[in-house]
């Protein structure tokens, strides 16, 4: 069987051929071609299209059978029928039609525009050129424009060719498969009007032919870009620009128009400013999920449906590239028509951005606004009053040391430099009778991530093993008594201080790393690790009491928790307390909002690309969360904890042996150790502790705050996670944590102002 491929000229064809019966060489080519080439349907209905133009001709009269066999006998003018009009040969599918000549069939072909088309305005279309650069969405508006014939000539871009996936919005048939969409729209626009004049570029735009592009044959009056190339559309418009010809782009999604009229106002800017910096050279060869952010501030991240906001996460993830759908192709070739041709005769003048969003347009009349989640936090900040309130609860001896008021104001300072959970620093601080208490601001950590309080012990203890450390450096010790008050979970710890009459050896490499120690998500090819380095890591982290520290190091074992902690990143992300805490709680979204309010992790410090910054920026919206959900999507959102993984030299694993706040505060102390000892040897340090905070929700909480589905997932992810690192249900999991080399980060988190902490 004989199937079309590249090397047959006849794939490459999409002009027919044209055989005036009144001429004679040309009967005789018909006559040769209909004996030659077997041709496999001929359509000769040329009386049909007489008696319409007849019709037309005579609009008020009603015509019986026998006046339209005078009249068009009258306009032969004594010729034969079958000599009048032109046969049209299709190469393509060989079908051969008799039809009027141009100027007939287009007045009988565009009869049905009048009056909303006057036959002056039709005149004036006719020498308009309009080029489409783009040919998915571009066919449904070149198979548009030419039903409606608001041009003579058009001019279609496109270097791909159909595929099957294609289907599900060009309109063609199986049997194109493999063809270049340029010829595939041309042909169609031949079947419906062969005198419409139609130029290819099947290679696509490129530098040099864009000039035969824009000008041959007559500069373009109009072009219409609908392409997925980043670096055509930016110097398509440049050109454009240069010319003083309009763009139009139609971006299938809310039926969003974006009009520019560089002819009446050559410096507007790009894409109304919205390309300023792209360079055209540097986005072209990207991957489609690195184009993500460019398309997104091109098309407006926050004007775009939720749908395609969701689907935007999924690209190369779970779907290759952003989805179309027919409805929207369609309703996007109607529309650019429409404008197209207000623009080209003079009616509409303005440029901006427009949209014909059917989903509000058309929806359930009592269909209800959604409500946004909004967590209301039950606590208020702790004050001096109500801690001094709790304290009278306490009795408890006074130290025999006095501390000054400035040396505790370094120790606090210290202390507050310790790591915490999405930097909430939920720590209060107040010095009474030479006792320092440590107070739990349950304001500054309510959220998501601190179940049964998990993250903030471990916090407590970081900075207590932070402020133990500087009161070494300064001549001191200090002791504390966990959680005095029984019945007052607030009050954290009583810290005695004593002097020390020994130097402590090496802490003035951990005391300088206080201060410099930071989370570090900035990604390099990882280096091996020397065996010393992870022994100097498991000392300090084993150097508090029961704690002990497992490394992975091979790489299955690296994919494999790269896929677990993926997996509750997204859990996390897509469930509606942890995405509302992320958003409002833990993020700041501007440098700005960081400075200002000095907590919160600045999202430029997360270390992403610009696709994963997309990504973020879009699931900040609710509905879109619940768009993912609703698609069972949100792979894209594991992406960020397997691409960190992949820059690891090892994971560490820290825990102790019993799931109590005692062993969870001990263990804040032994990730401090860990992290400063990793700060001293240059090492970047990444906690990856999505798992060990919602494990607990599932293993003790009998999946308190989860559905059922994650439930289901995460029990199994648990049990994942157990085989490969050997934990019991009842330990204390207390630190998760990368280890690289890489570049240290230009920004640092924000600390709250002594004044704020210290009571």
């Amino acid at each position: 069987m004989k199937s079309l491929n590249k090397e047959n000229s006849l794939d490459n064809i999409y002009k027919p051929r044209f055989y005036y019966p009144n001429n004679t060489s040309d009967e005789k080519e018909l006559q040769n071609l209909l004996r030659d080439k077997p041709v496999s349907f001929v359509r000769d209905e040329i009386y049909s299209q007489l008696k319409e133009l007849i019709k037309i001709q005579n609009p008020s009269i009603k015509l019986t059978e026998q006046d339209y066999s005078e009249l068009i006998a009258k306009h032969l003018n004594g010729n034969p029928i079958e000599k009048y009009g032109v046969w049209v040969f299709y190469p393509w599918n060989n079908y051969l039609v008799h039809l009027l000549d141009k100027e007939e069939f287009v007045t009988v072909r565009t009869n049905r525009n009048k009056y909303k088309i006057t036959s002056e305005e039709q005149d004036i279309l006719e020498k308009k050129k309009i080029g489409i650069i783009g040919l998915s969405v571009g066919q449904s508006i070149a198979l548009t424009i030419a039903m409606e014939r608001i041009c003579g000539s058009l001019k279609l871009a496109d270097f791909d060719t159909a595929e099957l996936s294609n289907l599900n919005r060009i309109r063609t048939g199986v049997h194109n498969l493999g063809l270049n969409k340029t010829i595939i729209a041309a042909r169609e626009i031949a079947e419906i009007d062969p005198f419409l004049n139609v130029e290819i570029f099947n290679d696509g735009l490129k530098n040099e032919n864009f000039n035969d592009f824009f000008l041959d044959g007559g500069k373009l009056d109009l072009l219409v870009e609908v392409c997925d190339g980043l670096d055509i559309k930016i110097e398509s418009r440049f050109k454009a620009r240069e010319l003083g010809i309009p763009v139009i782009m139609e971006t299938n999604d809310r039926g969003m128009l974006d009009v520019e009229r560089f002819d009446l106002n050559p410096s507007l800017p790009i894409l109304h400013g919205l390309a300023e910096g792209l360079n055209p050279s540097t986005i072209k060869n990207l991957s489609n999920e690195d184009k993500v952010p460019f398309i997104l501030r091109i098309v407006g991240a926050e004007t775009i449906s939720n749908r395609l906001k969701a689907s935007m996460v999924e690209v190369e993830q779970t779907i290759n590239t952003w989805p179309q759908l027919a409805s929207s192709v369609v309703l996007g070739g109607a529309v650019t028509t429409d404008i197209s041709r207000r623009m080209l005769l003079g009616s509409f003048t303005d440029s901006g951005r427009y949209y014909i969003d059917l989903e509000s347009l058309v929806k359930n009349k009592k269909e209800k606004e959604a409500t946004p989640l909004v967590r209301k936090n039950p606590f208020t900040p702790l004050t001096k009053t109500e801690a001094l309130h709790i304290l009278s609860n306490y009795k408890f001896e006074s130290s025999n040391l006095i501390v000054d008021d400035s040396l505790i104001n370094k120790l606090v300072e210290d202390a507050c430099l310790a790591p915490s959970t999405g930097n909430d620093q939920p720590w209060k601080w107040l010095y009474k009778n030479s006792v320092l208490f440590l107070f739990h601001d349950e304001y500054r950590s309510f959220s998501f991530g601190d179940y049964q309080n998990i993250a903030s012990l471990l916090t407590f203890g970081a900075a207590y093993e932070n402020l133990r450390i500087s009161a070494l450096k300064n001549g001191l010790t200090c002791s504390y008594d966990f959680r005095p008050i029984a019945n007052d979970r607030r009050l954290i710890a009583a810290i005695k201080f004593g002097k020390s009459n020994k130097e402590e050896l090496g802490i003035d490499g951990l005391y300088s790393a206080i201060s410099r120690r930071c989370t570090n998500r900035n990604l390099s090819i990882p280096p091996v690790l020397p065996e010393s380095v992870y022994r100097q890591l498991t000392e300090s982290a084993q150097s508090i009491p029961s704690a002990t520290i497992k490394w992975f190091k091979k790489e299955e074992e690296l994919n494999e928790l790269a896929r677990i902690i993926g997996a509750c990143d997204r859990i996390r992300l897509l469930n509606a307390e942890g995405h509302y805490d992320f958003v409002h709680h833990e993020m700041r979204w501007t440098p700005e909002e960081a400075e200002s309010r000095k907590d919160g992790i600045d999202v430029q410090t997360l270390g992403l690309s610009n696709s994963q910054l997309a990504a973020l920026g879009i699931i900040k919206s609710t509905e879109t969360i619940k768009e993912i959900n609703y698609i069972d999507g949100g792979k894209g959102l594991e992406m960020i904890a397997k691409k960190s993984v992949k820059a690891a030299s090892a994971i560490a694993l820290i825990t102790l042996p019993q799931y109590t706040p005692e062993n969870f505060f001990e263990g804040g102390r032994s990730l401090e150790q860990f992290w400063l000892k990793a700060t001293t040897l240059g090492l970047a340090v990444h906690p990856l502790i999505s798992p060990l905070y919602i494990f607990p929700r599932v293993i003790h909480g009998k999946g308190e705050g989860l559905n059922q589905k994650n439930i289901a997932e995460l029990e199994l992810l648990r049990e994942d996670f157990k085989s490969l690192t050997g934990v019991n249900d009842n330990d204390a999991e207390v630190f998760l944590v990368k280890i690289s080399v890489a570049e240290e980060p230009n920004i640092k988190s924000f600390r709250l102002l002594l004044n704020e902490v210290l009571l």
